[in-house]
């Protein structure tokens, strides 16, 4: 079965987006289960943050030079925000995300420990260790 069709029938949320208001934690590590079936790991190693192709362009909108942009575009702080979270949880700390697409982000990096805890419109991230293990 395909993620669409598993959204249509309601096995999965219709949305990468904000959670349904009705979402609960139980709902959710069912839902992280399956919603990690269709997520392709990056190998392991080879890439250890998120960036892509206009991931160092630094632009902004100047009137004087007929409308070149300066400054971080959406993905530059898209990426800046995954990274950062990606940071505290590799140092063994608890960080937040608020979206279902930044989940799915994660997951490419830690497919195998990477924990989650919906809390009533966000979720706690963070990563399995011998250290919170019994969270």
């Amino acid at each position: 079965m395909t993620m669409e069709e598993m959204k249509k029938k309601k096995i999965l949320s219709n949305t990468n987006g904000r959670p349904s208001s009705t979402l609960t934690d139980e709902q959710w590590q069912k839902e992280f289960t399956i919603r990690k079936l269709f997520i392709t790991p990056y190998k392991r190693g080879k890439s250890k943050k998120f960036c892509g192709k206009y991931i160092r362009e630094e632009k902004t909108w100047r009137e004087e030079t007929q409308g070149t942009y300066e400054g971080y575009t959406n993905w530059q702080s898209y990426s800046s925000f995954i990274n950062d979270i990606l940071s505290n949880i590799r140092a063994g700390q608890v960080d937040y995300c608020y979206y279902i697409y930044q989940i799915s982000d994660l997951v490419r990096f830690h497919y195998n420990d990477l924990r989650t805890k919906y809390c009533d419109g966000y979720w706690e991230v963070w990563l399995e260790q011998e250290d919170n293990a019994g969270r």
